[in-house]
């Protein structure tokens, strides 16, 4: 394993648990009847955005800079 396939996969398993966390809390604020659901809506919704772009961004920069080692 290359040091591109280990922080690849490092940034990968770290973007996935934050995603977790991120779904646990929100469903624990959900459930809960003393928290105001549009409150939560508010909170959760761009932080969400920016971690699914950051993993977007991660796997697309990967394939732009992919470079064929074939040749």
């Amino acid at each position: 394993m290359n040091l591109k396939n280990a922080v690849t996969i490092i940034a990968a398993i770290s973007l996935m648990g934050v995603v977790a966390c991120m779904i646990y809390m929100f469903l624990l604020a959900i459930y809960d009847p003393t928290v105001d659901d549009k409150v939560v809506f508010d909170i959760i919704g761009p932080a969400f955005q920016t971690i699914v772009g950051g993993f977007i961004g991660l796997i697309t920069g990967i394939h732009i800079g992919d470079k064929d080692e074939s040749k």
